[in-house]
Parts: structure tokens; sequence; C-alpha cells
């Protein structure tokens, strides 16, 4: 049996890389964050943006190895705490959108 403090039903997953964000309810161009971890149902991230709960955005996390396709998702802000790197966003998983496999050929 996995012992572990989480008590959540996904454990969190530390990853710290570049993320793409797109505000899904406006004409806004895309904009990078700071991943932060990611569980099966939520995401949470550093920006440069004051986001309020509730705001829809398109996530895209791109692997560093170009086999593995990137991971989209629709999100929606849990919430949104300002601290000295920016702001620290936590958000539920939405949706996951198909994968978009390299072509290998």
């Amino acid at each position: 049996m996995i012992d572990y403090a989480e008590k959540r039903d996904f454990i969190r997953m530390p990853v710290s890389c570049p993320i793409e964000l797109k505000d899904l309810d406006a004409a806004q161009d895309r904009y990078e964050a700071e991943l932060l971890d990611l569980s099966a149902t939520g995401i949470r991230f550093v920006t440069q943006r004051l986001l309020s709960a509730g705001d829809r955005l398109q996530v895209t996390v791109r692997p560093g190895n170009p086999i593995t396709p990137p991971l989209q998702a629709s999100v929606s802000v849990m919430r949104c705490t300002q601290f000295d790197r920016g702001f620290d966003v936590a958000a539920s998983i939405e949706l996951i959108e198909p994968a978009d496999y390299p072509d290998t050929e």
C-alpha cells in the first residue's frame, strides 16, 4: 500500500516547465506561464496576469521530447493569489483535448 500525505483523490505531480495559456472567453493572444503541479483533475501555475475565479483557459504543455504530443486542456480558474513571483493560480481541468501526434513518416 502506498503511504502518502496527500489526501486528494489524485496525487499532485510537481512539474516545472513553461506552459501556454489562452483565454477561451476573449480574443486575447496566447501568453506563457510556469507550471507548478498537475493532477488528473487540476493544475497549478504561476502567471504574471491577474485571473478571476471562473475564468476559462486553454492550457498547452509542450514536452521537451518531440515524440510526445502536447497536452491541451480546457480549465476553469478556482483561485488566483498574488505573491512575490506573480499570481499563483489553481484551476480544475474540465476537458482534456485529443492529442495531436506529430507525423512520424
